[in-house]
């Protein structure tokens, strides 16, 4: 929503030849974290989010807060150790599926309406994306990939209603129908591509089309 480095996947497997040309299976595992730790970072940026407001209110810098806010919400989200590697993607290119999140935002901007909350610039900008980008690490990467053990759909589903839920007390409730399908979109592009980088990019553009 306007105002998600990449995380390595945890298990690789590599073939390696062995003796007599007999091949061996060599596998390379990042640790996972705990289940508890894994919960307790996931509550804390959803806390962090959703008291985003509060927060504000409390500080005579309120750009620093949301630099230090996404900040933290993002490197937790990209480099926090997943708990599985998922269960692969769709096949989709990733410019595809950028063009197909892009254009549904672009449509729903359109038919929308509406206008910028202020006026456009560079720091506007820069926090936007840093918001979009922090986001999309938390909700796609991270979240996406804690629920992907109960299947893709749940994983979509799930973290779309999160990102949709941290956002009413900064927007309303009038934004939850908004926020959960876009939730939908940027989860199908980490499902179609099997990366977070792709609803990352078009979080970002579409962070772009509010505020021009």
């Amino acid at each position: 929503m306007p105002l998600s480095q990449p995380g390595a996947e945890p298990v690789e497997t590599l073939p390696a030849a062995g003796p007599a040309g007999d091949a061996q299976t060599a596998q390379s595992v990042e640790p996972a974290a705990s289940g508890v730790a894994t919960a307790g970072v996931l509550v804390a940026g959803c806390a962090l989010l959703v008291l985003r407001p509060n927060l504000l209110r409390a500080t005579s810098s309120p750009v620093l807060l949301l630099v230090a806010v996404f900040s933290f919400v993002g490197m937790v989200g990209a480099w926090w150790p997943l708990p599985s590697a998922g269960r692969g993607s769709g096949g989709v290119s990733a410019g595809m599926a950028v063009a197909v999140g892009v254009g549904g935002f672009a449509l729903g901007r359109t038919i929308g309406g509406g206008h910028s909350p202020g006026p456009l610039t560079l720091h506007v900008v820069i926090l936007n994306s840093l918001a979009a980008v922090a986001e999309e690490a938390f909700f796609r990467r991270l979240t996406y990939a804690v629920l992907n053990s109960g299947g893709a759909a749940w994983a979509t589903a799930g973290s779309a209603l999160l990102f949709a839920l941290v956002h009413l007390a900064t927007y309303g409730s009038w934004v939850l129908p908004i926020d959960v399908a876009a939730g939908l979109i940027l989860g199908w592009q980490r499902w179609a591509t099997g990366s977070w980088r792709v609803p990352a990019v078009t979080h970002v553009l579409a962070n772009l089309l509010v505020v021009i």
